[in-house]
């Protein structure tokens, strides 16, 4: 799979060879941990997509991925001076969990956009390691409290699949309790 992707990255001519070898090493740290997530929405992705520099006016955060024109956007100004292994990781989760605008659990009309950022945090936490300067502490606070509440397999399974509705049952299950 990993040598599937390589070759994929390497036909990607909008990509520096840097970029590249970064993507692919923080690849191999998430396949390493979750090896039943599949990657064929990544593989996919992967082929058109495109890194663009913003300015701070346009960006907020370090580096986001902007699933609707399959771009990572990255405010120089702001990655420079942050952990970049760690707001790459977070991008490419949004790539493996792409789904038309969005990504995660998150839906078309950002239902759930607090929520997702805060479990994609976690998970990049988890991968790669906390930053001191966190854009999300107040997500990932709610988003560990839910996951106690509904359990944190669902958030798993919801934010992998794609499944806003398994997560909005289980809140609604849980409220009934």
């Amino acid at each position: 799979m990993l040598e599937e992707i390589k070759v994929i990255l390497d036909g990607n001519q909008s990509i520096t060879g840097e970029v590249k070898d970064n993507l692919l090493e923080l690849i191999t740290i998430f396949n390493n941990m979750f090896k039943d997530v599949s990657l064929e929405t990544l593989k996919d992705r992967l082929k058109s997509l495109k890194i663009k520099r913003e300015s701070m006016y346009l960006a907020k955060l370090p580096c986001e991925y902007k699933p609707f024109n399959n771009e990572i956007v990255i405010n120089v100004g702001r990655f420079e001076e942050c952990d970049a292994k760690h707001w790459l990781m977070h991008a490419l989760l949004g790539i493996i969990t792409a789904k038309d605008s969005y990504y995660g659990f998150n839906n078309s009309e950002n239902t759930f956009i607090a929520l997702n950022e805060g479990y994609t945090e976690i998970l990049t936490n988890n991968l790669v390691g906390d930053v001191d300067n966190n854009f999300f502490t107040n997500e990932i606070i709610i988003t560990n409290l839910i996951g106690k509440v509904i359990g944190e397999n669902v958030l798993y399974e919801a934010y992998f699949s794609n499944d806003s509705e398994k997560l909005l049952k289980a809140m609604v299950e849980a409220e009934e309790k």
